[in-house]
């Protein structure tokens, strides 16, 4: 769901290799490797397509140990796992996970779970869903009150949840179950009398169950907002574990990933086809944004907050930590489109101005990138859209004093991060005050993050970090001199003009980001006079986003295209500027998997004497 890839360390459990599955058959005279026996019998592994005709006996315990033992033949072993599947292997195991001896099922998820372990098992794990497995496993864990089975199937399900093709599936059939059997009472929270959160395999698996699932486009984000309790569990695990210093674990970076996912393009529940219109760069909407923005100057940094208290006035606004709004209008309910929907009213926390100081305290003490990258990413995608919410967001991000935190951020090494976070400054600076205050604080972070022509020190920067940091400049310069002027003393020009004659190691994208942002500085004609005694000629300014116009073949000389598709003259340098808009991004899934293999004795033989 975005364009960066979750892929979290594969949970691999050590091998402990189980006992033996022992067959008796006749003795051969000169056979290696057998063993006399009593009555001249002598015993021998069963191969593969014995142990799965096993799974059909009659006997309970022949069940339970051949599935025992095909989860030990497909431990780390894809050519097995792809035989097993192409024996038929993977329906009878499905049925025994409805078995009523607890060690059949047991054993049987095992298999399950080695058997859908790994990138290039997609088939196996499609084959499980062929056969009915979705179902079949949350019927176990629903039932089950073993902790070990309850893991094993949340296990098999997060390995599934990784192939794209299955998240549907997952969010249809298994996704209310998990929340409801896992996710809630896992996490401690309760509308009315909270408990302590249960820091379990279980929990973990399952929300990376939903880390996976969420990034399944606006089908799954609309089915995993509209599921009651979800929201608040989450945060409540957050918040648990920021109050016992507990942030490092996989179920936290679990929890915000999801949250994350679900905070992408959060105005579509009010209207899903918002994205779709031109930006309101002049519009309306823009000027709510702006009236938002002076407001907040005029009255604090959280502008008219007090007002609001006693009354507002927006249909937007959201108050669901325990405040009750009865005379809001409901979110579903705007009229702004009948293609809107509506949510729990416990939803709305997920953009709700009291979620931003949960995701400050993460960014200021954790130290997991995944976790900080979701934490900047939510961020990121909260500030993003236009709709009353992302205001409040935006103006509560500098109540908070977050900026701080986001600037400090971008000195991290670690990519990933530090493209979250200069998205999320270029979406917060739509606030006319957070933008002054990227401007003052932020530029000489901002301008580091260019390259500077050492490669060395340009190695570890991407070109989505570097769109994401030139979009932020762009923004924050437009209509500023003043910071035109950092822009130009923190040596902005020499690193945009080194990065316009690389020509072969950036993106078009890049490029022209890199020429709108000298475009940008030029158009500030009272300190034209200031460059040219830096040394900058005109020709420094306009040739190279003239350079990064593509040439339209089907248009007359002279005409080129921008970013948004509209024609533009070149007339005495004058020229639309690219539109870089608001950047949102989400989780994408990645293999986030999960296998091992239960140490269990099996020690049995078969006496099949007639085996040939």
């Amino acid at each position: 769901i975005s364009t960066s890839t979750v892929q979290p360390p594969n949970d691999i459990h050590t091998h402990q290799k189980n006992k033996q599955l022992n067959v008796l058959v006749p003795a051969v005279h000169g056979s290696v490797g057998g063993r006399e026996e009593t009555g001249g019998l002598q015993w021998r592994d069963p191969n593969l397509p014995e142990v799965i005709g096993f799974l059909n006996s009659p006997s309970d315990v022949v069940k339970a140990n051949a599935a025992a033992y095909l989860q030990h033949l497909t431990y780390m072993d894809d050519p097995n796992k792809q035989k097993t599947r192409s024996l038929g292997g993977i329906p009878p195991l499905v049925r025994l996970v409805s078995h009523e001896n607890p060690e059949v099922c047991r054993n049987a998820c095992g298999a399950l779970r080695n058997l859908s372990y790994g990138r290039q098992n997609d088939e196996n794990k499609r084959a499980i869903r062929d056969a009915g497995g979705i179902p079949a496993l949350m019927a176990l864990l629903c039932r089950a009150t073993d902790m070990e089975v309850k893991e094993l199937v949340t296990g098999v399900i997060w390995n599934m949840s990784s192939c794209e093709d299955l998240k549907q599936s997952i969010i249809d059939d298994a996704a209310q179950v998990i929340v409801n059997k896992v996710i809630i009472p896992h996490s401690g929270w309760h509308p009315t009398n909270p408990g302590d959160t249960y820091w379990s395999t279980v929990f973990r698996n399952a929300s990376g169950v939903l880390r996976n699932a969420s990034s399944a486009g606006e089908y799954a984000r609309r089915r995993l907002r509209g599921l009651a309790g979800l929201a608040e569990a989450l945060l409540h695990a957050v918040r648990a574990a920021l109050q016992a210093n507990a942030i490092g674990t996989k179920i936290v970076e679990n929890c915000v990933c999801v949250l994350r996912n679900l905070s992408y393009r959060c105005q579509e529940i009010e209207d899903p086809l918002y994205d779709t219109r031109a930006p309101p760069t002049q519009s309306s909407g823009q000027a709510r944004i702006q009236a938002s923005a002076s407001k907040g100057e005029n009255l604090g940094c959280f502008g008219g907050s007090k007002k609001k208290k006693e009354g507002s006035s927006s249909s937007n606004s959201t108050s669901p930590l325990g405040k009750s709004e009865p005379d809001s209008q409901p979110l579903g309910d705007t009229g702004t489109t009948q293609l809107g929907y509506s949510v729990p009213k416990g939803t709305e926390m997920l953009w709700s101005p009291e979620v931003v100081p949960l995701y400050m305290a993460l960014l200021q003490t954790c130290s997991n990138p995944e976790t900080l990258e979701a934490a900047a990413g939510a961020l990121q995608n909260l500030a993003a859209c236009y709709w009353q919410p992302s205001i409040d967001i935006r103006a509560a991000v500098r109540k908070e004093k977050g900026l701080p935190i986001l600037v400090e951020l971008l000195r991290m090494e670690v990519d990933r991060v530090v493209c979250a976070v200069a998205t999320a400054l270029r979406n917060l600076a739509i606030d006319q005050r957070n933008k002054e205050l990227i401007g003052k604080y932020a530029m000489r972070d901002l301008v580091q993050k260019l390259p500077s022509g050492n490669h060395q020190h340009d190695q570890g920067t991407s070109d989505d970090t570097i769109a994401a940091v030139l979009a932020t400049l762009n923004e924050v310069i437009k209509k500023s001199g003043e910071f035109s002027r950092s822009l130009l003393e923190a040596g902005g020009v020499e690193r945009l003009l080194n990065l316009t004659k690389q020509r072969h190691r950036h993106t078009p994208r890049v490029l022209k980001f890199a020429g709108q942002v000298l475009m940008t500085m030029w158009s500030h004609a009272e300190l034209r006079e200031v460059y040219r005694k830096h040394g900058w000629r005109e020709a420094d300014f306009l040739t190279p986003a003239r350079a990064a116009q593509p040439r339209a073949p089907s248009t007359a000389s002279g005409t080129y295209y921008s970013l948004t598709f509209t024609t533009v003259k070149w007339t005495n340098y004058r020229f639309t500027p690219y539109y870089m808009g608001l950047i949102t991004q989400m989780v994408k899934s990645g293999c986030t998997l999960y296998s091992g293999i239960t140490c269990r004795n099996v020690h049995f033989c078969l006496p099949l004497r007639g085996l040939k």
